[in-house]
């Protein structure tokens, strides 16, 4: 679907333990966002009730990485006619072909890691990224000579369990762009600096998903059992508290609403359990020669840009926060709320409408591969 003005879209974020939806209007021309009511509850289904007729909006679906996989990579095709020009439906078996490749050789790795098996997971949505020809970026590859082709795409792998479950209530046809959560982070962080070797640390309620971006693929790395359910825990042993109690005290610390002398000791009861979490993080770094991990909560963290965090890492490390601004400054785009207490919340919804925006707009090669879609993961 091709950028309009005043765009309407329906975000829609399924989380492990909650769902939030987002009702978005867009003018890409003048870069102005208006999220007019964010909805959140556990059933997809009441969401959605919540915002009237599906068929007036575009549908962005951002995944939790228990329900989708999405892989950005290449595949690199050599040409046996490599002196005869290219030509449309060349280019289209040369589009099969990298797609199938890259299917057949992740498929397996996508359910190992979705913990399922190869059957149990569909390729829904295919979109190609860029084309090089001997190593050169071009536009559109068709009247030129090339031994080799690269074709840079990115994969959608989802649960068929999962389409099956909301098919019901949730039009397909009516989805512009569906993706894994953490890489459609990472992708949009790529393209906000040019940087293009990082790691992209999402903490969730019990768990922290890693990513790496390192200018060949943009996917997902790694997983621990750490998160804000361990810091409340934590935290109320060490004060003979309530876990809901402890919660209250970090929301107040965070938010500087007590005084410095309590949050310095405070941070100092966090240092314990912030040493798992650079544990985990640790695993992930020696994977990848890179020093920069961006670091994105969806909860209240205190003291985790302190120097006590940071040195727990084996090797320097840059940590960066991550906020709306990643949008707003990076992109130039004028974000308004009109309940300005959802800007808060708000960045993973507007991440999703991002990659959206930055992704190739229904280009002819990108209708090419969306073709083998259907008959390589028939529902």
């Amino acid at each position: 679907m091709f950028r309009n003005k005043n765009d309407r879209f329906l975000v829609l974020e399924i989380l492990e333990n909650n769902n939030r939806g987002a009702s978005i209007r867009a003018d890409f021309t003048n870069k102005t966002i208006s999220v007019s009511k964010i909805v959140s509850h556990p059933s997809l289904k009441k969401i959605l009730k919540k915002f009237g007729r599906l068929a007036k909006y575009k549908i962005i679906l951002g995944l939790d990485s228990h329900l989708a996989t999405t892989i950005y990579s290449s595949v690199v095709l050599v040409r046996d006619r490599y002196k005869e020009l290219i030509d449309e439906p060349e280019l289209d078996n040369l589009i099969s072909q990298a797609i199938w490749k890259f299917f057949d050789r992740q498929r397996s790795k996508v359910a190992a890691k979705m913990n399922v098996t190869d059957l149990d997971i569909v390729l829904t949505d295919v979109r190609i990224r860029g084309v090089k020809l001997d190593s050169h970026k071009v536009v559109n590859p068709i009247g030129f000579k090339a031994k080799t082709v690269e074709i840079q795409f990115s994969q959608t792998f989802l649960l068929r369990d999962f389409i099956n479950s909301v098919k019901d209530y949730l039009p397909l046809n009516l989805i512009s762009l569906v993706s894994e959560n953490g890489t459609a982070w990472a992708s949009v962080i790529a393209k906000s600096n040019l940087t293009d070797n990082f790691l992209l640390a999402n903490l969730y309620g019990s768990k922290t998903l890693m990513f790496l971006t390192d200018g060949i693929q943009n996917a997902y790395c790694e997983r621990f059992n750490w998160g804000e359910e361990n810091l409340h825990r934590s935290l109320a042993a060490d004060l003979a508290i309530t876990p809901g109690v402890a919660k209250l005290i970090i929301g107040k610390c965070t938010a500087e609403q007590t005084s410095p002398t309590f949050r310095k000791r405070l941070e100092n009861l966090f240092i314990k359990e912030l040493e798992v979490l650079a544990g985990g993080i640790n695993t992930a770094l020696k994977k990848t020669d890179t020093k920069l991990v961006y670091l994105n909560t969806f909860f209240d963290l205190p003291a985790i840009f302190s120097s006590a965090f940071k040195n727990q890492f084996e090797r320097s490390v840059s940590l960066q926060p991550i906020s709306i601004d990643l949008i707003s400054q990076n992109f130039g785009f004028d974000i308004k709320f009109k309940n300005s207490a959802d800007s808060k919340s708000s960045s993973g919804l507007l991440v999703s409408l991002m990659e959206w925006y930055l992704a190739p707009q229904d280009d002819r090669m990108s209708q090419l591969a969306k073709r083998r879609v259907r008959w390589l993961s028939p529902l």
